[in-house]
């Protein structure tokens, strides 16, 4: 099954002229996937990082070339003697596109997961947070996007491996050994821990995007998962179904010949 095109060729040849070794990482929203970013930068390989690059191409219907110019236009997070990139994404955001995207990587796709429970319930939260609804359009839990992403990859035989973030919160150092290992990276314990980086802005949305984001890059290393996770009874009913549906998803994914073992 080949991936629609928006930018076809031109992204990977782009992003691969320019940086060595490419990280991908892919997750529905409130996944942890940005933590599971920073806990690569301060790695040996990486210097630099963009942040969903396809936020303008989603939300204010921008055209394919905001996705270039922000691959195009990392932020320096790294050490000055490396040259590798990570990428981190949201599924919804990239759509039928993330094929394009997971094509540019030179590493196996790092796919962030978490309770679904969990995530819908953190984005109700932020959205509240901003003074809108706190339910939303159930594609933008992206979890509905996670699983076409996912038969794309394997169509495409694009390689990948799933991580459960509540478990590397739990245990950062051995998941992230045994992470590395099936990346084809050497494990640094450099990786636990981080300087905080509040004066760093993540994606093109500027001020619409900062509140999300302000727990993460305050942090100096993953912190421990202390979140209860609510009951689908406790969501209003206009997300309660499509919670439980999610879940569904997120139980078959374990069975996932690639979750991490």
């Amino acid at each position: 099954m080949a991936s629609p095109i928006l930018l076809g060729d031109e992204l990977t040849k782009s992003v691969r002229a320019q940086f060595d070794p490419v990280l991908v990482v892919l997750s529905p929203p409130r996944s942890g996937s940005t933590a599971l970013a920073r806990a690569f930068w301060p790695h040996p390989a990486f210097r630099w990082y963009v942040h969903e690059p396809y936020d303008l191409f989603y939300h204010q219907d921008a055209g394919s070339r905001t996705v270039l110019d922000a691959l195009r236009g990392p932020v320096e997070v790294g050490r000055s003697g490396a040259n590798g990139l990570v990428v981190k994404e949201m599924t919804f955001q990239a759509g039928r596109y993330a094929g394009e995207l997971a094509a540019a990587a030179t590493l196996p796709v790092a796919v962030a997961l978490r309770d679904p429970r969990l995530a819908i319930e953190s984005r109700m939260r932020q959205r509240q947070r901003a003074g809108r609804r706190p339910s939303f359009p159930h594609r933008e839990s992206g979890w509905a996007d996670l699983v076409a992403i996912l038969e794309q990859l394997r169509a495409n035989e694009t390689r990948y491996v799933i991580v459960d973030t509540t478990r590397l919160r739990a245990e950062p150092e051995p998941t992230l050994m045994t992470l590395c290992e099936l990346l084809g990276l050497p494990y640094t314990a450099d990786m636990l821990t981080w300087r905080d980086a509040e004066d760093v802005q993540l994606g093109q949305l500027a001020d619409e995007q900062s509140h999300w984001y302000d727990r993460v890059l305050r942090s100096c290393g993953l912190q421990p998962p202390t979140e209860k996770v609510p009951d689908v009874e406790d969501f209003p009913p206009p997300m309660r179904t499509h919670v439980e549906e999610c879940l569904e998803v997120y139980h078959d994914l374990r069975d996932d010949p690639e979750v991490l073992p």
